[in-house]
């Protein structure tokens, strides 16, 4: 089949990007030609990967997303493709990949004049035209709580739902690897043996709460040695840079910016952060799990039911207190035993799922949701 895929931006480091670079090689390794469909592109592309660069215009995001809509849409249809696949909210899409929380649920929560904003309507716009009853058949969920975010405002039938598995990358099947480059991360990272570190990967510093983690680091007895890594693309880190000066743990941060080597990052460290205030999923909190890390995370993010499941670390109650952060934290960097014994519960319990098959599985998916579309003359 010749597949059309879409996302808005295309960066390395981005959760949803990721996954669609993944599935689209599924796909193109089950004999699929794909394209994508983008208005920005960053980093370098696999030679594999058909792509269309769309100019999509406008002073604002909403007003590009709605510009590469109709941009997309009109080149899909010249290209003749047997479906379509979404990665960012928009009409047309025969397959839709939920990458986000549903927006519906989000704005009920949220004041009249945010609901009315031009961005709120146009995205939520897009939402119906993906989610609602003219939207895409397929509607790839992460989490339970998406299902049921979308059934309750778009009345979604029950088997448009295909709920994937999370994802780790095969760099960690082979945890003892990662873990000889241990010491030499540790180097070059500014921590040494005796210290005790913290890490936390986050493309959006504010979106998955970092200035939390800073104060909750601020708030910790002198006695413990730690570092934290802070580790993600972020356009302006300055902010999160003065609060660290301004809470006096400078010294104690290390801003990492984008890296490759994120599993011999978590592999390096002792515990995995993420107090984030948005998180539909939350893969890095599965790839800690995999790399054998305690973890503390909000209870807001979708995959927070796996470190619970596994009993591997903390989920923070919502709505969100600072001060349980610091003092969960605080338990659990003065408490090597736990940590021994979370440790070791999230190694078997990633060793006991199978996390390295989504991409297949929502191959498999895309090529059944389309089977009679492509069947039909």
């Amino acid at each position: 089949m010749r597949l059309a895929f879409t996302i808005f931006k295309f960066f390395p480091h981005g959760g949803a990007q990721k996954d669609m670079l993944a599935i689209a090689h599924a796909c193109k390794q089950r004999g699929h030609d794909i394209t994508l469909f983008c208005y920005e592109f960053q980093g370098e592309r696999p030679d594999w990967l058909k792509l269309q660069l769309l100019p999509a215009k406008g002073l604002s995001n909403h007003r590009r997303a709605m510009h590469f809509q109709d941009l997309a849409l009109a080149s899909i249809a010249a290209g003749h493709f047997d479906g379509v696949v979404g990665f960012s909210r928009m009409a047309g899409l025969d397959v839709y990949f939920a990458a986000d929380d549903c927006l519906a649920a989000q704005l009920a929560t949220r004041s009249l004049l945010t609901r009315i904003l031009p961005r709120a309507r146009s995205f939520s716009t897009m939402e119906r035209a993906a989610i609602g009853p003219t939207g895409a058949k397929t509607i790839l969920t992460l989490t339970h709580r998406q299902e049921d975010d979308f059934q309750r405002h778009y009345s979604c039938a029950l088997e448009r739902f295909h709920r994937l598995p999370p994802l780790v990358p095969d760099a960690f099947r082979d945890l003892a690897a990662l873990q000889a480059k241990r010491n030499a991360l540790r180097q070059e990272l500014g921590a040494t043996e005796k210290d005790l570190v913290l890490a936390q990967v986050a493309s959006s510093y504010h979106t998955k709460g970092a200035d939390r983690t800073l104060r909750a680091l601020a708030a910790l007895p002198d006695t413990i040695r730690l570092r934290l890594w802070v580790v993600g693309a972020e356009k302006h880190p300055g902010g999160m840079q003065r609060l660290a000066r301004k809470l006096g743990i400078a010294h104690l941060v290390t801003f990492c910016g984008a890296r490759n080597d994120v599993p011999a990052i978590l592999a390096a460290a002792d515990v995995m952060i993420h107090p984030a205030r948005q998180e539909s999923a939350g893969a890095v909190l599965v790839e800690a799990l995999a790399a054998g890390l305690p973890v503390i995370s909000s209870g807001i993010c979708g995959y927070a039911e796996h470190v619970h499941n596994a009993n591997a670390g903390t989920v923070l109650r919502e709505p969100f207190q600072q001060q349980q952060l610091n003092l969960q934290l605080a338990s659990m960097l003065a408490d090597h035993a736990r940590r021994q014994t979370c440790a070791a519960n999230a190694r078997a319990y990633a060793q006991s799922h199978n996390f390295y098959a989504r991409a297949d599985i929502a191959a498999i998916a895309i090529e059944k949701s389309l089977a009679a579309k492509v069947a039909t003359p």
